[in-house]
């Protein structure tokens, strides 16, 4: 497997969980004109708008995404911080159209975190017999 380009895999490290992550950032970041709802989003991924909306407002504190209240809920547009985060997303861009697969392993082959880990080493186990 092709190892992805670094500035993705901090992304994902660092931002994108999930691919439903991944998913909101490139539907925001390829109309960056568009005010989106949570529902156009939710529409366009196939998944719900409440978590969608969870997904934007990460984003949103990630500096990725920003926000604005509307009559009919927020609306949020692709509004990366720096010119870094930019280019990541495009990376990730094309990380999404030409190596899906590869992607897809990144994010759901990861190690467990470190949190989960020591998590775990709490875990009450049944007595051997």
């Amino acid at each position: 497997m092709e190892p992805l380009p670094q500035d993705v895999r901090d992304l994902l490290a660092h931002h994108l969980s999930t691919m439903e992550h991944v998913e909101v950032l490139l539907a925001l970041a390829g109309d960056e004109e568009r005010a989106w709802s949570a529902g156009d989003i939710a529409a366009l991924t196939h998944t719900t708008p409440a978590s969608v909306t969870a997904r934007l407002e990460e984003l949103v504190a990630g500096r990725f995404a920003s926000s604005a209240p509307s009559a009919a809920g927020a609306t949020y547009r692709y509004a990366p911080g720096t010119p870094e985060m930019r280019r990541a997303v495009a990376s990730l861009e094309e990380m999404y159209r030409t190596k899906p697969v590869t992607l897809i392993k990144a994010i759901y082959e990861r190690p467990a975190s470190a949190v989960q880990s020591f998590a775990d080493a709490f875990r009450v186990r049944k007595a051997d017999p």
